[in-house]
């Protein structure tokens, strides 16, 4: 069964997502489903081998991660957690990529049906959002022992997510975040959403902090 009164929030690395999550799920008193998190069971469950995982990424990189984890968790796995959560799903920024067109082509009738998806970035302009962006992750991943040997990996392949029509064509909506307090996006979020006539009453919008 489609929970189609969920908030999917999807876009690149780094772009706060999982702020924004946060923020949505304060002032709407849903659930927040973090979906990089989530993932880790199923990873697990199909057999998920992190001593390997962490192998390919220190010898070849974050696209060599994510071409030994696609395989641990796909569509069929994204669509148990939207039919079984109801609330904020954040998406982790590789779960609306792929290189195999028909798992893509499987991931955007998966999200089809669903009337409140959006895409989150920091800028209109993409050079500056991936000026951004670069700033943050560089931030986030220096200093990780895993992560921050391999720190260029990452900055390249967010790039092609950045640039990448796959988020876009996947969102019913694109939010621009443009250094706003995470508050108002979340609130702009909100009243752009589409509960068919079921979702959250109305005097929780009375309640929102402006």
């Amino acid at each position: 069964m489609k929970n189609l009164n969920n908030i999917i929030l999807v876009g690149p690395l780094a772009t706060g997502k999982s702020t924004v999550a946060e923020h949505l799920s304060n002032i709407t008193g849903l659930r927040n489903v973090p979906v990089d998190k989530v993932k880790w069971h199923y990873r697990f469950q199909n057999g998920y081998d992190l001593v390997k995982s962490r192998n390919i990424l220190r010898s070849n990189g974050f696209d060599a991660l994510l071409d030994y984890a696609k395989d641990f968790f796909g569509p069929n796995d994204l669509k148990d957690v939207l039919s079984r959560f109801e609330g904020i799903i954040d998406f982790g920024a590789t779960d609306t990529h792929s290189k195999d067109l028909s798992r893509l082509a499987e991931i955007y009738k998966l999200l089809d049906p669903y009337p409140n998806i959006f895409l989150i970035l920091p800028y209109e302009d993409e050079s500056l959002s991936e000026e951004v962006l670069e700033k943050r992750l560089r931030k986030r991943l220096k200093d990780d022992p895993l992560k921050g040997p391999v720190l260029e990996t990452y900055l390249k392949k967010n790039r092609e997510f950045l640039y990448s029509p796959n988020s876009i064509a996947a969102a019913k909506h694109v939010i621009y975040t443009n250094d706003r307090p995470f508050h108002h996006i979340a609130q702009e979020i909100y009243y752009k959403c589409d509960f068919a006539g079921k979702g959250l009453s109305q005097n929780r919008k009375a309640t929102m902090v402006s």
